[in-house]
């Protein structure tokens, strides 16, 4: 057993790779081969030749283009690229290796002479293993270790490639990323060329938080070539059976705040990337949570995704509840948006763990316009966003009955009552199982704005006299008793 206390610096010190001709040898049994597609053999490989009893799992998978999910929206199935294919394997340095082709009945053995060259990851300019696919060739890495092999043969011709059908092969170095903050393996355990373990002993997690796998040298794609037609995924989430599957949704979240014992084992598979991948998280420590004071909310309509606009909301606290924020806004249909607890692009999130709420390319969206109250509760793990519910109380409205004096909600997302009799003016949103804690979510107009009671004690008192008109436009901020 081979085992490798820092994997990550054996394996990307000073990589060198060289090419070399066909040697001669016996010729490989294509037609034992069951299925078509590409194979990746040699004695550098865990698969030595297309005549091992255990080919199959040199099967190369279909390739899926990052571009076609990210630009074109289209779901992951579909994104799959003709020609192109890639594979996770393990190579023997100094050794050779080749791809045999299979279709129908025809085969052929390419290789490629490959050099260092400059390949575009999400982490920037990086110089990998890159080459032209060549009839015949063979190639071979001077260092051992796990590799990411992707191809393109550029079947529709649409590449911006000089030399062709494209190979990259780069060395493989999992973390975890929790919400964008990468975590590296405390251990990596190359137990055989077919599996290796990766290993976190305490990672760091909360119920609000995302968290997944990505390759920490290259981060979330690498790009085949100059233009940026075709990018392979470098990432793992699970789809909605819980299987590992690259380029695809989150991990699922989990229920307790604490530290997680995680591991990511690789065995060598056949069929897609993620069928090579199995994991495991364990609770290990219950932490005691923090809750951030602030709570923004970001989106098309509420700052243009722009942090530094006064556009952006600040959500006002629940009183009484840590962790839980709320706002009243009008939203138009389709109209992104998502949360963060700094202004910021450092742990925002769309969704909680419990939420049922309705994402699109990452961001939280309704379905109808309209005037919404939006909830982010990090202690419940949970994201709502229904219709609002504004209501007064008090001797100016009819009484104390909580939920009995509804405001009018109007089509351009303002909010108006009539007070009944002269008092001071209490109003507020209904926060979903809050009943009977009103002035928990309660506001009011002051000098013309809507001023949050929050997590504050009774606020100044607003006078009213019967017949008079309270309207709020919650988007502007501002509100007039008249």
């Amino acid at each position: 057993m081979k085992k490798f206390g820092i994997f990550a610096a054996a394996l990307f010190a000073a990589v060198a790779f060289t090419s070399c001709e066909p040697k001669p040898g016996p010729t490989p049994d294509i037609d034992n081969l069951v299925e078509d597609g590409f194979y990746a053999v040699g004695e550098a490989c865990p698969v030595k030749t297309v005549n091992d009893a255990n080919a199959v799992l040199a099967q190369m998978a279909q390739g899926i283009n990052e571009v076609l999910m990210d630009q074109d929206k289209l779901p992951w199935e579909q994104a799959k690229r003709d020609g192109m294919w890639e594979k996770f394997i393990y190579l023997e340095g100094g050794k050779d290796f080749e791809l045999i082709l299979k279709e129908g009945e025809n085969s052929t053995i390419y290789g490629a002479n490959l050099a260092l060259d400059t390949i575009n990851t999400d982490k920037g300019e990086q110089e990998h293993l890159k080459g032209s696919l060549v009839i015949g060739q063979k190639m071979k890495v001077e260092k051992s270790g796990l590799y990411h092999i992707v191809l393109d043969l550029n079947k529709d011709g649409k590449l911006d490639l000089t030399g062709g059908p494209q190979i990259i092969v780069v060395p493989v170095n999992w973390a975890v990323t929790v919400s964008n903050n990468d975590v590296e393996a405390s251990q990596v355990e190359v137990k055989s060329a077919t599996e290796i373990v990766w290993k976190w002993d305490a990672v760091e997690i909360k119920p609000s938080d995302w968290f997944k796998f990505k390759d920490f040298v290259t981060g979330w794609k690498i790009q085949l070539d100059d233009a940026g037609a075709v990018k392979a995924h470098t990432n793992m989430g699970t789809d909605s059976l819980g299987n590992l599957i690259n380029g695809t949704g989150n991990l699922p979240a989990i229920e307790k705040y604490g530290k997680y014992a995680i591991s990511l084992t690789y065995k060598l598979a056949k069929g897609d990337v993620g069928n090579s991948y199995s994991y495991t998280i364990d609770l290990v420590e219950e932490l005691v949570p923090e809750y951030p004071e602030t709570m923004y909310m970001i989106g098309a309509e509420f700052g243009n995704w722009d942090w530094a606009s006064d556009g952006i909301v600040s959500m006002a606290p629940v009183h009484s509840h840590d962790g839980m924020f709320w706002c009243t806004r009008q939203i138009t249909a389709d109209q992104g948006f998502k949360f963060c607890a700094v202004r910021e692009w450092n742990g925002d999130f769309a969704t909680l763990g419990t939420s049922d709420v309705t994402v699109k390319d990452g961001n939280l969206v309704v379905a109808e316009t309209g005037l919404y109250t939006v909830i982010v509760d990090l202690a419940g793990n949970k994201v709502s966003v229904a219709p609002a519910k504004v209501y007064g109380i008090g001797d100016a409205f009819g009484g104390w009955d909580e939920g009995k004096y509804p405001f009018t909600i109007n089509a351009d997302g303002t909010a108006t009552i009539t007070a009944t009799a002269a008092g001071e003016v209490r109003m507020y949103t209904e926060i979903e199982g809050n009943t009977g804690n009103w002035w928990q979510s309660e506001y009011i107009v002051l000098d013309g704005k809507i001023e949050y009671r929050g997590a504050g004690n009774d606020q100044t008192r607003v006078p009213v006299t019967a017949g008079q008109v309270v309207t709020l436009n919650f988007n502007a901020g501002t509100g007039t008793i008249q």
